[in-house]
């Protein structure tokens, strides 16, 4: 069936609508039923890093049904000292680029400021003392709705 043939049977035929009889307390049945869920899986997940845990200990690799997959993740760190050392030229060069970025970060100080940090500085009253002068603050709100048993 083409595009067109198609929507002139669901003007003909429209798909039945949804109707959720008590839809508030369905919502509030299903967060009830969500919590539990969470609360299981993380407790299976407990469960899981405490036998994988006693596999590596006893160093059990492999069992009748399951091996272990080792994976292994290696992160490098670079002395600094050392590095200067070994590589003199190098190091001068890295510190004049590093100097290059800080003197553009420099260029755009104060071009945005964190509003936690304010409120920090502001003192006791910081939130207040921001929001009280208009066009200082600007404050977005999201509405997110839940259900609650009468």
């Amino acid at each position: 069936m083409d595009a067109r043939a198609e929507q002139q049977d669901l003007i003909q035929n429209p798909l039945p609508q949804l109707v959720i009889v008590e839809p508030l307390t369905r919502v509030w049945e299903l967060d009830a039923e969500i919590s539990k869920l969470q609360k299981q899986i993380k407790e299976r997940l407990e469960e899981r890093t405490a036998a994988l845990d006693y596999a590596v200990r006893a160093q059990i690799i492999e069992d009748d049904h399951c091996r272990i997959d080792v994976k292994i993740k290696r992160f490098r760190t670079l002395d600094p000292v050392r590095f200067r050392e070994a590589f003199p030229e190098e190091f001068m060069t890295i510190c004049d680029v590093q100097r290059r970025e800080l003197e553009e970060q420099m260029q755009h100080l104060g071009e945005k400021v964190q509003i936690t940090l304010a409120d920090k500085i502001l003192g006791k009253h910081g939130k207040d003392r921001l929001e009280s002068v208009p066009g200082v603050v600007t404050v977005k709100e999201s509405i997110s709705y839940g259900v609650l048993l009468k």
